[in-house]
């Protein structure tokens, strides 16, 4: 775990000393998107089925917005020295890391299929279930704990998983390779997993109790003060925009560190040796 602090050690150092080119990046791509996304869900709760389609684009847009603002902050943490740079290397390789990113996604996706085929070979009707129509269905014992063992077996994979293709995107924009930055990023994590899924876990955690603890406590704090009205009320924005900070911040770390880490592990002046 040293070595893996060192390569920490590098992330924050990063963090703090391009600061001034971060913050305006993380808050114009990760916050800015975040809070717009969850007012949005809101509205889409609310909004005619025609405007829900345009919510739903105006969302997948700002997705695209947040997926090149981390684009950006590894370009930085892998090299580049302005932001201009950044963003021109990470506008050019954004295509093929979204590609590479959507294939992975089906691929976890898939490792939940099992899931829908024990319930349909216990009996039930996972398309009323999907619908939302299952809601008195009572699913028994043994196919309770048939499928809380797959969750908790695929969580396990799908994590492990992450950590050896955590440079998927640091490898698509800095070796101009798409599907090959698959097995790349494999390879190159290679002996390092574990290491790697502990420093992950023990990230995950944090900043999953941080967004929480902002949440509970400004979210009660503003509710006090303005009231806990239901809608799209001032209490509801002010605490989505702290909460969107937070989880802005977590990100900005995690892809600044899969930038230093992808730095370590193909250079000479790598914190594990060859």
């Amino acid at each position: 775990m040293a070595k893996m602090g060192i390569v920490w050690d590098r992330t924050t150092a990063f963090v703090g000393e391009r600061l001034g080119a971060l913050a305006p990046i993380t808050l114009a791509t990760l916050v800015a998107p975040a809070v717009a996304s969850s007012c949005l869900s809101v509205a889409f709760a609310i909004a005619s089925p025609g405007t829900r389609l345009g919510v739903g684009v105006l969302a997948v847009l700002l997705s695209l917005v947040s997926f090149w603002g981390t684009l950006v902050v590894m370009a930085l943490a892998t090299g580049d020295e302005s932001l201009a740079a950044a963003g021109r290397a990470a506008a050019r390789r954004l295509p093929a890391t979204l590609l590479v990113s959507l294939a992975l996604g089906l691929a976890f996706v898939a490792l939940a299929v099992p899931l829908g085929l024990i319930l349909v070979a216990r009996g039930y009707d996972v398309t009323a279930m999907a619908a939302g129509q299952g809601g008195s269905v009572v699913v028994d014992p043994q196919t309770s704990a048939m499928v809380a063992l797959w969750m908790l077996v695929l969580v396990a994979v799908c994590l492990f998983a992450f950590a050896r293709l955590v440079l998927v995107s640091a490898v698509v924009l800095r070796e101009r390779v798409a599907f090959a930055a698959i097995r790349r990023s494999w390879a190159l994590t290679r002996g390092h997993g574990w290491r790697i899924f502990g420093m992950l876990l023990l990230f995950l955690l944090i900043a999953t109790i941080a967004q929480l603890a902002a949440q509970a406590v400004f979210g009660s704090v503003f509710a006090l003060l303005l009231g806990n009205a239901p809608g799209l009320t001032a209490a509801l924005v002010l605490t989505t925009i702290v909460t969107a900070c937070v989880q802005g911040a977590a990100m900005l770390l995690l892809a600044a560190f899969q930038g230093k880490l992808y730095v370590a592990l193909t250079t000479s002046d790598s914190v594990w040796p060859a």
